[in-house]
């Protein structure tokens, strides 16, 4: 088990495997406790195995990895638009790029690419930051926060449905209890969206800062 944990990443272990661990017991928590869902959850698992336990929760991880990234990129976050956040910048910030920074970048890769300035070259100049900054192999605080931010995301979809569960039961059963359950898992939800969407955007703008600071002020 130790060995098959030392070959995954960070991001396997923080987006996928942590994730799918951490949903796969509060799921085993809320069907045991609100749905009264007890031999059926529990015992076809088998949860005192380990390995099939962090094999099913590896899945479970991967599957909400999967289809939360889509949902960000395909109905979210369109177009880059979180490339777009990333980009607006500030006169004094250390979460957001000074214009100085943006400018000085913009200038040297626009150069080095023989890119037209008044043309959108966001994501070309995105690409080729992100490429020089993981040759550099100044990545370990980059792949932080794309894990913390992937593992935010799932865990969005995941009390999503969970709501959708609790107000379908407030429905059905006719009890209020549900429903403020579900209210909780609304606010779970929305919390880790913000923290998401946060990650994702601070990964972007240390791409940037890395370039800006190993390269582009290297070469003035």
């Amino acid at each position: 088990m130790n060995k098959i944990l030392d070959k995954l990443g960070i991001y396997d272990l923080i987006a996928v495997l942590l994730s799918g661990i951490s949903i796969t017991i509060f799921t085993i928590f809320f069907a045991y406790f609100l749905c009264n869902i007890r031999s059926i959850v529990v015992n076809p698992f088998n949860i005192n195995e380990t390995l099939v336990f962090f094999v099913i929760s590896y899945f479970i991880g991967l599957i909400f990895q999967e289809v939360s990234s889509f949902i960000e990129k395909r109905l979210l976050f369109r177009n880059h638009a979180l490339l777009k956040i990333a980009l607006n910048t500030s006169r004094r910030s250390y979460s957001h790029l000074t214009t100085i920074e943006k400018e000085r970048i913009y200038n040297f890769v626009e150069m080095k690419l023989q890119l037209i300035p008044s043309q959108d070259n966001d994501y070309v100049i995105y690409n080729y930051i992100k490429f020089s900054v993981k040759r550099l192999g100044e990545t370990a605080r980059i792949d932080k926060n794309q894990s913390m931010s992937a593992m935010s995301r799932s865990f969005t979809l995941y009390f999503i449905i969970i709501f959708l569960v609790a107000i379908l039961m407030s429905l059905y059963k006719k009890d209020i209890y549900y429903f403020e359950i579900s209210m909780v898992f609304l606010c779970f939800s929305i919390l880790f969206l913000v923290r998401s969407v946060r990650f994702a955007i601070l990964r972007y703008i240390y791409f940037f800062r890395i370039f800006y600071y190993y390269v582009v002020l290297k070469e003035d």
